[in-house]
C-alpha cells in the first residue's frame, strides 16, 4: 500500500514506555542502556550514560579517536561507530576513567535497505543549498550515508524503548562496511519532474528501479536531488512510501551534517530559515536544526511504510517524526528541560509499529 504523509500541526506526544536501565553510578559513571560486553548487529549504537551532574562533558576514546559528549543534569548521549569484533570504549568522567566494551557482529540477513539519490536526466544532481556550499552528488551521498546510519540506529533504540530487542534493518554497504548511496538517473528532465504530482514522481522512480533490475531482497530509500523552491513554492518534492520503496525530497539536506562529529552542532543549529531562499519543513519551527530533524524523521517514516508500517496515533509513523533529533541530544533549542528518555516525545515506535517490526523479515533479529 502506498501511503502519503500529510503535514499536520506538531502535537505533544505521550511519554513512551520508560526503560529504567542501569542508574547506579560506579566511580561517577553508569551506562544506562547497554550491558558491558553486550553484542549488537548494527554499527552505530546510541549510548546513554549517567554521570555526576556537575560535569559539562565526558570524553570517550574508541579505536584511537576521541569523542566528546555534552552532559546535561548528569545525562549524556553519544553515537559511536563500531568495528567488527570487540570495541573497548574508554570513558573519562572527571578524574575517573572506565572501559566499557560493545561487541559488533555485522548482520547476515540477505535482506537490506539500499540508499539512493535520484537525479534528473538533464541535471548534475545538485540539491538546494546556500551559495558556496557543496551541494554536489558526492556531498549528498555523504549526508545520506550518515542519514542511513542514524535512521538505522534510531530504529534499534526505539525498539529498545518499546521494551523489545534492538532489531533494525541492514544497509547495503561497500567492502569496508560503509553504507553506499547509489545514483539513480531518471528518464525525465528536471522541468518534467517539477511538473509532476508526488504520485507521478513515485511511479517514475519505481519504474526506473524496475527497469534497472530491482532486487527482491532490497527495500529502496530514495532521496530526490531535484527538489527545489521556486517563487516560494516547493517543486519536485514528495513524501511517499509503500511496497519496496520510500521516497523523500532533498530540501532538508542543506541543514544536515555529512560527518558524525557534526551531528550535535547540526541538531543545535538555531539559524533561522530564510523563506526567501528555502522552505520550512519542520512543523513551523523555522530553524535549521528542526528542518534536519524533521527531514531525517520523515525519511524514516517513509521507509517505515515500505516495511509494512501504517500511520499510527503516536510515534515516528505520526508527527513524532519531528522529534527525531531528541534521540541524539540531551538539550533541544527552546526546550527548557534535559531531553531524558521520558522527554524524547514522539521519537518512539508506537506499539502498533513495534508489533509489526518485531517480526519484520527485513530486520535483523
Amino acid at each position: 500500500m502506498l501511503a502519503k504523509s500529510t503535514l499536520l500541526p506538531l502535537l505533544p506526544a505521550p511519554a513512551p514506555f520508560i526503560i529504567e536501565g542501569n542508574t547506579t553510578l560506579v566511580d561517577g559513571l553508569a551506562i544506562n542502556n547497554f550491558a558491558d560486553n553486550e553484542t549488537i548487529r548494527y554499527p552505530l549504537p546510541l549510548v546513554y550514560g549517567l554521570t555526576l551532574p556537575g560535569l559539562a562533558e565526558v570524553q570517550l576514546e574508541l579505536h584511537g579517536t576521541v569523542y566528546k559528549a555534552p552532559v546535561s543534569d548528569g545525562l549524556f548521549k553519544v553515537a559511536l561507530p563500531m568495528k567488527a569484533g570487540a570495541n573497548p570504549i574508554k570513558i573519562v568522567t572527571g578524574s575517573s576513567s572506565h572501559v566499557f566494551t560493545l561487541n559488533y557482529v555485522p548482520d547476515d540477513n540477505p535482506r537490506k535497505v539500499r540508499m539512493m539519490l535520484a537525479v534528473p536526466s538533464d541535471g548534475d544532481g545538485r540539491f538546494i543549498a546556500e551559495p558556496g556550499v557543496d551541494n554536489s552528488i558526492p556531498a549528498a551521498q555523504k549526508k545520506l550515508a550518515l542519514q542511513g546510519l542514524l535512521m538505522q540506529s534510531a530504529t534499534a533504540e526505539m525498539m529498545f524503548k518499546a521494551g523489545l530487542r534492538r532489531t533494525t534493518y541492514g544497509l547495503v554497504t561497500d567492502a569496508q562496511g560503509n553504507p553506499t548511496v547509489d545514483v539513480l538517473v531518471l528518464p525525465k528532465t528536471r522541468a518534467e519532474l517539477h511538473a509532476m504530482s508526488d504520485q507521478q514522481m513515485y511511479s517514475v522512480i519505481a519504474d526506473t528501479i524496475t527497469a534497472n533490475g530491482r532486487d527482491p531482497n532490497l527495500k529502496y530509500m530514495v532521496t530526490m536531488s531535484f527538489s527545489s523552491y521556486v517563487d516560494r513554492k516547493v517543486v519536485g518534492h514528495a513524501a511517499l512510501g509503500g511496497g519496496y520503496l520510500g521516497i523523500f525530497g532533498s530540501l532538508h539536506l542543506h541543514t544536515c551534517p555529512d560527518q558524525l562529529d557534526q551531528l550535535q552542532a547540526a541538531f543545535a543549529n538555531t539559524r533561522g530559515i530564510d523563506l526567501a531562499q528555502f522552505p520550512d519543513d519542520s512543523a513551523g519551527r523555522m530553524s535549521y536544526w528542526a528542518n534536519c530533524s524533521t527531514g531525517l524523521g520523515a525519511s524514516l517514516h517513509e521507509l517505515g511504510h515500505s516495511l509494512d508500517l501504517a500511520h499510527t496515533p503516536t510515534g515516528i509513523m505520526s508527527r513524532g517524526l519531528d522529534h527525531f533529533s531528541r534521540l541524539y541530544m540531551t538539550r533541544e533549542p527552546g526546550l527548557p528541560v534535559t531531553v531524558t528518555r521520558a522527554q524524547e516525545g514522539g521519537a518512539i515506535w508506537d506499539p502498533q509499529s513495534a508489533a509489526v517490526l518485531k517480526t519484520q523479515p527485513w530486520l535483523v533479529h
